[in-house]
């Protein structure tokens, strides 16, 4: 027996990116820059190094694109320390108001102020915030010559800060929640993460829980969301928090968006990969309905493509990674078409799936015992096409042989003299699922299409194989309703 077997090439690209070291600044050199003013300018001189032994410390630590934690409470007269060390990119501090800046942006640095002033201080960091937006902190300074509330300040109100970014290293983010304004009489609020862009379960761990503050409590609550982490290179995402229901405090800014923050390089082991395992599946006289297995985390959409045998690939639809399924309505009854679907992310296109192919249901008109393999009293109809090559038309495969037995008719397709043969059966297991089984198995590499259709109902099973390619014996438990 003779196959004919086709090894494509696979061309292999490597993106290699190069990308200057960070320059490191040593702290208490002006550099001329307005917007950097001298370190020392509202910061306290000699801070400890790596802030030990202050208890209002923010770090960032490896890669990471927020501070953390995000929001500190603290009494006036107490300071607060920043403290980074060998993150892969160049920070820095710098207040809302100009009233304090830890200088130029670095990889490496340690900062800190005292305040002695009551109120609230917001900070970002120049390189990757602002002062409306990204990596940003806020500093909460409480007076303490009021006794601590409960003494006629009033209930307050109870608010979040509006943005947070997170790298997806991060592991967790401490979303802060603030009693401001008094603390009068006993107060809660409920708090609760929603969907964006970012998938709950695959990019973070919902969270929702209710918050509570005693009488003259003013202490910032937090809740922890789970960050999770992945090697594929990502465009940044986001999720949404938001404060409800308060009781005993009126709400201030009560919803805040997060943005997830991709800290994965494109190098020679990133890659997308396309869905996996495409299946159609005739739906009705004008719908395919195709799945897949889930796709690669790399990617940010999904490119669909059909075509008529014989005719052109032409894209029909661009999804939303996974999704993992959609159906192609519109199409014309008994009608044949191939479908393969493309992964896009930030490292570009994959290849495509393999193709899967479908039909929409046909006529219900008799086998035609001439042209087709009967099965099961006439009940299927039985086809198999095959092509020597792209360059040749369609042949009929030869039917030489059919068997029935009770619960099950069989029969044998004969391509060509120097191509094996190809067995396909149907089997009754109505009383199991309710459900005929097809089953087909073949030792060919060229280009077939299987057909079989249910003459009582018009609906048609397809199975393709590319050229080249040599199928595995396939099974299929619920190929058509009993009914």
């Amino acid at each position: 027996m003779t196959h004919r077997h086709i090894l494509p090439a696979l061309a292999l690209g490597f993106l290699f990116a190069s990308a200057a070291a960070g320059q490191h600044h040593a702290m208490g050199i002006n550099s001329g820059n307005k917007d950097y003013d001298d370190p020392t300018d509202g910061g306290d001189p000699n801070p400890p190094a790596a802030c030990a032994g202050v208890q209002a410390k923010i770090i960032i630590s490896g890669g990471g694109m927020s501070f953390s934690p995000s929001t500190v409470t603290i009494d006036a007269g107490q300071p607060v320390c920043w403290s980074w060390a060998g993150t892969s990119s160049q920070h820095s501090v710098k207040a809302d108001d100009n009233s304090f800046t830890s200088g130029p942006a670095a990889t490496t640095g340690t900062f800190q102020r005292t305040f002695s002033t009551p109120g609230t201080f917001g900070y970002y960091c120049q390189v990757h915030g602002s002062t409306t937006g990204g990596m940003r902190g806020t500093i909460v300074v409480r007076d303490t010559t009021g006794g601590g509330g409960g003494g006629g300040e009033g209930p307050g109100r109870i608010e979040l800060t509006p943005a947070y970014t997170v790298s997806e290293s991060a592991g967790t983010l401490a979303v802060t929640v603030q009693r401001t304004g008094g603390s009068d009489g006993a107060a809660t609020v409920k708090i609760a993460t929603s969907n964006g862009s970012a998938k709950p379960g695959k990019d973070f761990t919902p969270r929702n829980a209710t918050l509570s503050w005693a009488n003259g409590d003013q202490s910032p609550k937090t809740l922890s969301v789970a960050i999770k982490n992945d090697t594929a290179p990502e465009q940044d995402e986001n999720f949404g928090v938001k404060l409800t229901k308060a009781t005993g405090a009126s709400l201030g800014t009560s919803s805040a968006t997060v943005t997830i923050h991709d800290d994965d390089g494109a190098g020679c082991s990133a890659g997308l990969s396309a869905p996996a395992q495409l299946r159609a599946v005739g739906q009705s006289s004008s719908e395919i309905r195709l799945t897949w297995a889930d796709d690669s985390a790399g990617a940010s959409a999904l490119r669909i493509e059909r075509r008529q045998p014989g005719g052109a690939f032409q894209e029909i639809a661009s999804i939303a990674a996974g999704a993992g399924s959609y159906t192609d309505s519109g199409l014309p009854g008994g009608a044949t078409f191939q479908y393969r679907i493309q992964a896009e992310g930030l490292e570009g296109v994959s290849a495509f799936s393999g193709i899967a192919a479908g039909a929409t249901d046909g006529a219900t008109a008799p086998c035609d015992a001439r042209r087709a393999l009967c099965l099961e009293n006439g009940r299927f109809e039985a086809r198999v096409e095959w092509r020597p090559s792209e360059a040749e038309p369609g042949r009929e495969a030869k039917r030489v042989t059919l068997s029935e037995t009770p619960g099950r008719s069989g029969g044998l397709f004969s391509l060509s003299p120097e191509d094996g043969p190809l067995l396909l059966g149907i089997s009754d297991r109505c009383a199991e699922n309710g459900h005929y089984r097809l089953d087909f198995a073949a030792v060919l590499d060229v280009e077939l299409t299987v057909e079989v259709r249910d003459t009582r109902t018009g609906r048609t099973w397809l199975y393709f194989n590319p050229e080249g390619n040599v199928p595995a014996s396939v099974r299929d438990v619920d190929a058509f309703a009993c009914q």
